[in-house]
């Protein structure tokens, strides 16, 4: 019998604390509480997004859960960061991800002001992170994310899930090797859309992934079959990827090409 393999790890981006308690119960125990924002609306304008950052005392509420744990993703490398990093501590974040990365030097910073005090993880999600990640995957982080969305913006728009077919999420996973690393979002499995969850789920599984992101699509899928039925079937899923032989592996992935070159169009060069 093959061996069970460890769950994903999902983690929501909850607005509050009272949204977050509610989703416990079906096993869900990582949040995000969203604080960036500096040049976000500027950035993702009239691209599909979602804009929402919170404050010092949702991500507080969030954190005294018990049973919570409560990450806080900060704003981009800027001269306020070390303020922003003691912020979110002080209000009890248990770890910090830092968005928007382009250079080592600005994670090296990062790591200075945390200190040792949380565990850290970065999103890999500009073209100029890429293009260093060999650098950057020398560094003590804890956790790293592709960030589909804004690798998009970064190179000038088309499909976000371009990077997915031309390598760029195998290229970042695979200079991360040892690192928990995850991308994309994670949502019902008979859900997403115009990227089944259940295709991009096989992927995180052949790539070694160990987290993904809910956000949106979790939130309204949800409202359709149950938070606790809707991550059970997550994770049974989750189980059968990696129970899927070589040549198992190699047909899903030949036909999440296939699925992805319809997707992007001119865009999966």
């Amino acid at each position: 019998m093959s061996a069970v393999h460890a769950d994903m790890e999902l983690m929501l981006f909850e607005t509050n604390a009272p949204s977050a308690k509610a989703v416990m119960a079906s096993g869900v125990r990582r949040f995000i509480v969203d604080w960036e924002h500096v040049g976000k609306v500027e950035r993702q304008n009239g691209f599909d997004t979602e804009v929402a950052p919170q404050g010092t005392a949702e991500l507080a509420e969030v954190a005294r859960l018990p049973g919570a744990t409560a990450w806080c993703r900060i704003n981009r490398d800027r001269p306020e960061m070390p303020d922003e990093v003691d912020t979110a501590l002080a209000a009890g974040a248990q770890g910090l991800f830092l968005p928007m990365v382009t250079a080592p030097h600005e994670v090296e910073r990062f790591l200075r002001a945390v200190n040792g005090r949380c565990p850290v993880g970065i999103l890999v999600e500009t073209v100029k992170a890429l293009a260093c990640v060999d650098s950057l995957a020398e560094l003590p982080l804890d956790r790293v994310y592709f960030g589909l969305n804004d690798f998009s913006i970064s190179r000038g728009g088309g499909s976000i899930f371009r990077a997915v077919l031309d390598g760029s999420v195998e290229r970042a996973r695979e200079a991360f090797g040892g690192t928990t690393f995850g991308f994309g979002g994670v949502t019902a499995i008979d859900g997403g859309t115009p990227v089944p969850c259940a295709r991009l789920v096989e992927e995180m599984a052949r790539l070694d992934c160990q987290f993904s992101f809910m956000r949106r699509s979790f939130r309204r899928d949800v409202q359709r079959v149950g938070a606790a039925r809707l991550v059970d079937d997550v994770q049974a899923f989750w189980q059968q990827c990696h129970q899927r032989s070589a040549a198992e592996v190699a047909r899903d992935r030949r036909a999440l090409e296939q699925l992805l070159r319809e997707v992007c169009g001119g865009d999966g060069r």
